[in-house]
């Protein structure tokens, strides 16, 4: 291997970055951050303050099957919508690690491949719950329905199977990324 490739593949490391490209890493990194903040805010103050006209809308129930959406339930749906959430902020919080190694001229730094790891394994958790959370949510907002009218949901749709898939697909790329660094450390020790 070169010497070349074995400068830039160590974890300690650094390879020159570009104002531009480290301009560009920094900036998704204040964007994941927040992202990371704002997502749960954002879940838990819509659940909160939503309409009971949009509520019954979603569920397809009429003023008559369900008269309005109490506290509680608005609080059990945020507290649905959280457990949503929250793995992929903290995801997000993870990749701002990854981010940060990238504009330093570090892609290859172990921090930075567990933070990429860590993503994937937010978006994996958040695809795994968004598995179960429309079965959470259809018993939460139908709770006060007239008898009869309560909904169990089950819904596989394209949006998890997607963050699945993208979410695997980041952590084979951290799994490579992670093996290439420590061939390179292995072969710098050679030299």
């Amino acid at each position: 291997m070169s010497r070349a490739m074995e400068t830039a593949f160590g974890s300690d490391k650094t390879i020159p970055v570009t104002p531009r490209m480290a301009l560009l890493f920094n900036g998704l990194s204040v964007a994941a951050v927040a992202l990371a903040t704002l997502l749960p805010m954002g879940a838990a103050a819509y659940w909160l303050f939503v309409d009971a006209t949009e509520v019954r809308t979603m569920v397809g129930l009429g003023p008559e099957l369900l008269v309005d959406i109490t506290m509680g339930q608005r609080i059990a749906a945020a507290i649905v919508a959280l457990l949503t959430v929250l793995p992929l902020a903290w995801g997000f919080a993870r990749l701002r690690t990854c981010l940060k190694s990238f504009a330093e001229g570090r892609p290859f730094a172990l921090d930075g491949i567990a933070g990429l790891r860590g993503f994937a394994t937010g978006g994996m958790l958040a695809a795994l719950a968004q598995l179960v959370s429309p079965t959470l949510m259809g018993l939460v907002l139908t709770w006060t329905a007239a008898a009869g009218h309560r909904q169990l949901v089950v819904l596989i749709d394209s949006d998890m199977l997607l963050l699945a898939m993208f979410a695997g697909t980041i952590a084979a790329v951290a799994w490579a990324m992670e093996k290439a660094a420590a061939i390179a450390e292995e072969n710098s020790q050679f030299i």
